[in-house]
């Protein structure tokens, strides 16, 4: 079967020299060759980039030579050169030329080896460079090759009128199957989501993973922005389907960023940030869904990825504090509880509250190790006093990722055993929304920390009229109630369903402690209710340990 005729780009702005090298070209001897002649230098580019050509013969001109490579990565270059410098041609060489060609010892039968063994080299260096830009794990390409492609269709998009968008995608929560199930499912679950965004792309889109959990898909000839949304979409739905791995059943939803070109940058570095941005938008909208770059939210978010970065170092530094918030038991006047509250310590912003950091927190995934040391510190603490003779409880709240945990109640009774911190001592906050959400997984917890010794208060109850059942079939200790309705509206129906939740959780024998109690008048209507357990910046404000100490020797355990 005869070969097809290579497809040759000419470029050569000299008539004398353009003849002389189509005279070569037509021989018989150099084989069949499809020419297409280039006179103009500045249009070399855009001709690579508009059509494929198996190779070009160009002059050896070094910045000529960048723009043809960038444009074609595929297209062989060879370089006619008129001078014998050596080092010149090494150059070229270096800078993606694929051999350099003589002009006064050029014939047919040299042109014709020199593409030949072009080909040869290109292909065993092809090989070479795939694997070079391949991520072993999933197949795709990393960022090498993302990188490279993405330079290419710049040059491409700055001489057309055609542009591409970049799709920065990120699965939510990775880490805690890792954590869960290990890494060697987890890297059995990449390879999975890699044949499932290999399926969603066109043809010609690349995917490629850069890192971790994270892929970079670029989508070709994007004429409505559109289009992007709905190829993310439609990411979004084939990673949603469920995936059943070494017996377990698995759902993974994906969060996606988007950046198109050229209203969202015009460098590879500018369209990655402003994706990443758009991902962090999507991810802080609520996960499982996309956002495009929006320059209007690019303050905001620099500012949310600044308190991130600003949350590792300040983990490390040793930036953050606990304050301890007084339950007091209206019956005796004791301190029966403090609860311990995150405090961060910023160096330019002064003390802040979990209101300024803790939604961030939870998007980076710190909210993990930032609730570790706030149990370790808040036990140490509990040592303290229990050494002085005071006879205390500790309250810490715990957050969603926390209740997902698997190992959470193993790292707690570690902790305990460490800090030599009776069980009982403890009381933890669960949200009432977070049970509601995660019920099966709240159940186990419940159970298992009731089994450990530990108390187990619902917080937030009332808020989301669903969690009464819980409360007969959990071995919940007690409920908290947010009583700022009194302080606020003053509706006599809030006052009145307030008044029936402390009733209702007394008649099913839990205690009732009502939070963000400002007032004499409010703390003695809920006394009246039977709501004897208070707390709020009326019955004590927050404050670092070493102020306690002194004042707690008057405590005593309900």
């Amino acid at each position: 079967m005869e070969r097809a005729a290579r497809k040759i780009l000419l470029v050569e702005t000299n008539p004398a020299r353009r003849e002389q090298l189509l005279e070569l070209c037509r021989a018989p001897v150099a084989g069949p060759l499809d020419v297409d002649i280039c006179t103009s230098l500045r249009d070399t580019a855009t001709r690579l980039g508009s059509k494929s050509y198996d190779a070009c013969l160009l002059p050896n001109e070094p910045d000529l030579l960048q723009d043809a490579r960038r444009a074609s990565a595929n297209t062989l270059l060879l370089l006619i050169s008129d001078d014998d410098s050596a080092e010149r041609d090494g150059t070229a060489i270096d800078n993606g030329a694929d051999d350099i060609l003589p002009r006064d010892t050029l014939n047919p039968d040299i042109l014709k080896r020199a593409l030949i063994n072009a080909e040869r080299r290109r292909s065993s260096g092809e090989k070479l460079q795939q694997m070079a830009r391949q991520d072993p794990l999933t197949g795709l390409g990393n960022r090498a090759l993302l990188e490279a492609e993405l330079d290419r269709m710049i040059l491409r998009g700055q001489r057309s009128p055609t542009g591409f968008a970049l799709l920065y995608i990120d699965l939510d929560y990775f880490k805690q199957i890792n954590d869960s199930f290990g890494h060697g499912l987890g890297d059995l679950l990449l390879a999975v989501i890699a044949n499932r965004l290999r399926r969603t792309m066109r043809q010609d889109d690349l995917i490629t993973r850069i890192g971790g959990d994270e892929f970079v898909a670029l989508l070709n000839d994007l004429h409505d922005p559109n289009d992007a949304a709905l190829i993310a979409s439609k990411i979004i739905h084939a990673l949603s389907e469920p995936i059943t791995l070494s017996g377990h059943h698995l759902l993974v939803s994906a969060s996606v960023g988007i950046a198109t070109f050229p209203e969202h940058g015009a460098s590879a570095a500018e369209l990655l940030q402003h994706a990443d941005q758009a991902l962090y938008r999507a991810k802080a909208n609520g996960r499982n869904g996309y956002a495009f770059f929006n320059p209007q939210h690019d303050a905001e978010t620099r500012h949310n990825l600044d308190i991130e970065q600003g949350l590792r170092h300040g983990l490390l530094e040793g930036q953050f504090r606990l304050h301890y918030q007084p339950i007091v038991d209206t019956n005796h006047g004791d301190t029966v509880a403090w609860e311990a509250l995150l405090r961060w310590q910023h160096p330019q912003l002064g003390l802040l509250t979990p209101d300024a950091f803790l939604k961030l927190a939870e998007h980076s995934g710190l909210i993990l190790p930032m609730g570790h040391w706030v149990i370790d510190q808040a036990l140490r603490a509990v040592k303290q006093w229990l050494d002085a003779g005071i006879q205390c409880r500790l309250s810490i709240n715990l957050s969603d990722r926390e209740l997902k945990q698997p190992r959470f109640v193993d790292q707690l009774r570690q902790l305990l055993l460490r800090s030599k911190v009776p069980p009982h001592m403890i009381q933890l906050e669960l949200r009432e929304d977070a049970l509601l959400k995660h019920a099966s997984q709240a159940t186990a917890l419940c159970n298992a920390l009731h089994e450990l010794g530990v108390e187990i208060w619902l917080d937030h109850f009332g808020s989301e009229y669903g969690a009464l059942g819980y409360l007969s079939r959990l071995p919940i200790k007690g409920v908290k109630v947010d009583c700022r309705s009194l302080n606020e509206t003053g509706i006599p129906e809030q006052d009145a369903y307030l008044q029936n939740l402390i009733t209702l959780s007394r008649g099913m024998d839990k205690q009732v402690a009502v939070n963000y109690v400002e007032d004499a008048r409010t703390a003695e209507r809920l006394t009246g209710w039977g709501g004897n357990l208070l707390q709020g910046y009326w019955i004590g404000m927050p404050r670092p340990l070493e102020e306690l100490i002194g004042q707690l020797e008057n405590t005593s355990l309900n």
